[in-house]
């Protein structure tokens, strides 16, 4: 087999201290890389060069080791001009860095501001990025993620063809959607973001507070309407997890809004679970006073939503509740009443507090970790529907370490 060969030579001061000899060995092995790169590029185009040779032309790469300049042949063949040693490297003429390089921009993008990811990448690599260039490498891809999981959702609802989950099928498959505003130009802009797990193991058998960790976890997030959102967080839940094939599909959210509608149109779960803590959340903003609101809860969970119904027409015509406020929980609670006590089925059928809980903790801290954490930091107030929806692919996809790896192959090592 070929061998690509450099000699490395650092310079080694009277007086080293390890900040000065770190930077120079570092620098001495980024000029080593950029060059073994250039020997392989040599070595690579003589393997692979066919047709007329016309001229060589000049390019310029941003690679793990820095930018690199270097001439190739420009070929003509009966399918018109081309680049072997491009086509062979597998980069588009017009790529202005690496694989590594585009998939690093993205991860780092993805959890940090641009102007901040533009210098850990140049750091990285000891060049510098600026971060306009970083932003379009990173909407490019978060663009690519994108059409990827809205050809799952086409292919699924618009053709019929049902995603190919090659695993066993789950005994149960959890879910969770909840919303949460932007900031934009024009206005607020709500993501909507789904979550989905198909186990939960104990962080730590030792650990004096109980904690437990979330297993074959996976996201979707978007800004588009409520429809687009569920077919696509199906049919990315069916390929990732085998949601379609699972014995129980379990379904928790607060119940507001597009969330009433959601598990029934396009979900389908098995259970569907009204989180317990916006219920009375909502029932405490209302009774504005607390040994009302444990009363009208006590008889939400007796399910005497007559009781309730007379207390809350009673203290509006008292004027002591607001009508427009009391009505709209009375229905909200009446709406929800077949689904306060689902999770305890699934927990007496052997299903675990953490598969069928009644409280969506779990999702309103990765709407934290997902959406808030990167997307509402102090003077983030000019997203785009289409920047947040690229940027949001990408962070999704970063989520899992697993899916990471599988979209970039060996540029996400």
């Amino acid at each position: 087999m070929p061998e690509l060969t450099v000699t490395v030579t650092v310079p080694l001061p009277k007086q080293p201290t390890l900040a000065g000899l770190e930077r120079a060995i570092f620098k001495a092995l980024m000029a080593a890389g950029r060059e073994l790169l250039l020997q392989a590029f040599r070595a690579c185009e003589e393997a692979v060069l066919t047709g007329a040779k016309q001229r060589r032309r000049r390019r310029y790469l941003i690679t793990r080791f820095g930018q690199i300049r270097f001439s190739r042949w420009q070929t003509r063949t009966e399918e018109g001009y081309r680049y072997p040693l491009d086509r062979a490297l597998g980069i588009p003429a017009g790529d202005p860095c690496s694989p590594w390089v585009r998939a690093t921009a993205a991860w780092l993008a993805q959890a940090h501001p641009y102007r901040q990811a533009a210098r850990l990448l140049g750091r990285m690599i000891g060049t510098p990025v600026d971060h306009r260039r970083l932003w379009g490498w990173t909407q490019a891809s978060g663009r690519a993620v994108k059409g990827h999981f809205e050809g799952l959702r086409a292919s699924l609802f618009d053709d019929g063809e049902a995603p190919a989950f090659a695993g066993p099928a789950p005994p149960i498959v959890s879910t969770s959607a909840d919303g949460t505003f932007i900031h934009s130009r024009d206005g607020p802009i709500e993501v909507k973001l789904g979550l989905w797990w198909t186990g939960a193991r104990l962080s730590s058998p030792t650990a004096r507070h109980r904690r437990y960790l979330l297993q074959g976890k996976g996201f979707y997030a978007t800004t588009r309407d409520a429809d687009f959102f569920g077919q696509t967080f199906y049919a990315l839940a069916a390929d990732r997890v085998g949601i379609a094939s699972a014995k129980e599909v379990f379904f928790i959210s607060d119940g507001a809004g597009w969330l009433a509608d959601l598990p029934t149109e396009w979900i389908a779960p098995t259970a569907v679970q009204l989180d317990h803590f916006h219920g009375k959340l909502r029932i405490s903003e209302v009774a504005l006073d607390p040994d009302r609101a444990a009363r009208w809860w006590a008889w939400v969970a007796e399910h005497n939503l007559g009781a309730l119904g007379r207390s809350i027409r009673r203290l509006i015509a008292e004027q002591k509740v607001d009508h427009k406020e009391g009505i709209n929980l009375l229905a909200y609670l009446e709406r929800g009443a077949g689904a306060l006590h689902t999770y305890l089925r699934l927990q007496e059928a052997g299903h675990s507090a953490q598969m069928a809980p009644r409280g969506s903790g779990g999702m309103e801290h990765n709407v934290d970790l997902v959406v808030a954490r990167r997307f509402k930091r102090q003077g983030m107030r000019s997203w785009s529907r289409e920047g947040a929806d690229n940027l949001l692919a990408l962070r999704v996809l970063a989520m899992n370490p697993t899916t990471w790896r599988g979209w970039w192959g060996d540029a996400g090592d």
